[in-house]
């Protein structure tokens, strides 16, 4: 799973944010109390933040996922073989997709044109083959 550069963006912003919110509750507790906030709610915040990123990060792999069987549903089946090999396997070489979805040579390489066009896949060059990458 890709992050598009505006998560990434929103996330640093929030996190900054936080940061800043964070120091700002510092300041206020040593103003009321003359002691610094006790070294456990460092930890605990780190904490917190990890078990949240990571259940987004779950969450979305989720979505993800579920929102392209669906649309895996609606393509040909050609087309439908070559994406759910990619998904398996991430990256894979062009003769190695041949042998696995049982396609010919000739109907692997024009889907794979199909769906580069389309900007589904990335070929690069590799050797003899070419190495297919999901992009999506």
């Amino acid at each position: 799973m890709e992050v598009s550069e505006t998560r990434l963006a929103v996330a640093i912003v929030v996190v900054f944010g936080l940061g800043v919110l964070f120091s700002v509750i510092n300041g206020i507790y040593v103003k009321d109390t003359g002691e610094p906030i006790p070294f456990i709610v460092y930890g605990l915040t780190a904490a917190s933040m990890g078990v949240g990123a990571l259940i987004i990060i779950l969450f979305q792999w989720r979505i993800s996922h579920s929102q392209m069987h669906r649309i895996l549903k609606v393509m040909p089946e050609d087309e439908r073989k070559i994406i759910e090999l990619l998904m398996n396997e991430k990256r894979i070489e062009q003769t190695y997709l041949v042998a696995e979805s049982g396609l010919s040579k000739v109907k692997v390489s024009r889907t794979l044109s199909k769906l580069e066009q389309r900007g589904i896949i990335e070929k690069k060059p590799l050797g003899n083959t070419n190495l297919i990458k999901l992009k999506i």
